[in-house]
């Protein structure tokens, strides 16, 4: 649930700093110390807060103002998640964002009942005492495993109820999360009990894993059904950055945004880094409220029970054009048989230092 008190005091606080101050200054701290989302610059001027005084906020708003905040994040989180998307999804889909700071998407997926099917006679699945309505899915439609949480994208229907799939995303219980393409070599029966269609979380997981694997998909939000576009080769082109990852880096996962972590990406290392310690700060025990947040993001793809190490360092924007400034990159170890990984606000930075790191080797 969303923690509305909290962020009605925070937001009676701030506009009275700004009453007595007339500064913004400030507002990142003042949302740590409510423990609570903050307002932007530009919001809080869009919002006219600058013209109110703290009597004037009053619960009611305050509670608009958070409702309106969190949509508005919702839909940025989903897009750095998903990376270059349809806009039609967001247009057409009901976006939102639970008090953890993760994202919830809605896409109608359409179930057709099964007498719409031209397939095999029900009568036969009666008999072998499957029920008598057996849903019939529909090429494009990303569908979910209950049992192995894998999800597919159906491709073709086959005579005997059944269906083939093509695209493939993998347990969410193994770390690496890359889509495969799986050649339309197995098919489910309509009526398995462990297949059903995926919800609105997993199919913006679906997609964010297709857009990281290097496949470009197209969506028809009016039907809810997904198009993805085979990999290309252009024997003319040469990527000088692409999206996969030297060797010695398995996968890059998106984060929940979690106040007052600064990190959106993860990415995992396959070795173990033992040397953190000589060139990073420690930040372990200064700021238990940033490691909590850190290790909930961590928590949100991989299950662990603490973290063991938690550094961070600011790097400069090298050859910068405009205005130098500086990047908080993060290191931490898990609980679990010491996996690492490397936190950044932006997926390219993970990308960035992982090839420099290589070609240093």
């Amino acid at each position: 649930m969303i923690d509305y008190d909290s962020f009605h005091s925070y937001l009676v606080e701030l506009v009275g700093l700004y009453q007595r101050a007339h500064t913004t200054k400030g507002m990142s701290d003042l949302a740590r110390r409510h423990h609570c989302a903050g307002l932007t610059r530009d919001q809080f001027y869009q919002m006219k807060l600058d013209k109110l005084t703290p009597e004037q906020v009053t619960p009611q708003l305050s509670r608009v103002i958070r409702d309106t905040i969190g949509r508005s994040d919702a839909k940025a989180v989903l897009r750095e998640s998903i990376g270059a998307m349809n806009e039609g999804i967001l247009a057409g889909s009901r976006v939102s964002q639970g008090s953890d700071r993760t994202v919830q998407i809605t896409i109608t997926q359409p179930v057709a009942p099964a007498a719409d099917c031209h397939l095999q006679p029900l009568k036969q699945k009666q008999q072998n005492g499957f029920p008598g309505k057996l849903p019939v899915y529909r090429p494009g439609q990303i569908v979910l495993h209950k049992e192995t949480g894998e999800m597919f994208l159906v491709s073709r229907l086959l005579d005997g109820d059944r269906f083939t799939y093509r695209y493939v995303l993998g347990s969410p219980k193994y770390a690496k999360q890359i889509v495969s393409d799986a050649e339309e070599t197995g098919s489910f029966w309509m009526g398995n009990g462990a297949i059903r269609p995926a919800k609105g979380n997993e199919v913006a997981r679906f997609l964010g894993a297709l857009t990281r694997s290097g496949y470009e998909w197209t969506a028809d939000n009016a039907n809810g059904l997904f198009s993805v576009l085979p990999k290309k080769t252009d024997a003319t082109k040469v990527e000088v950055f692409a999206n996969d990852l030297p060797e010695g880096f398995t996968s890059i996962f998106p984060l929940p945004a979690m106040q007052p972590s600064p990190y959106r990406f993860a990415m995992q290392v396959d070795g173990k880094v033992a040397n953190a310690a000589d060139f990073m700060a420690d930040r372990f025990s200064a700021s238990p409220v940033l490691t909590n947040a850190v290790l909930r993001q961590i928590q949100s793809f991989h299950k662990v029970d603490g973290l063991k190490e938690y550094r961070e360092y600011q790097l400069p924007t090298l050859c910068c054009s405009d205005i130098m400034k500086e990047h908080t990159v993060g290191f931490v170890r898990v609980s679990f048989n010491d996996m690492a990984y490397w936190l950044a606000r932006d997926r390219d930075v993970l990308r960035l230092l992982a090839w420099i790191s290589f070609i240093n080797d």
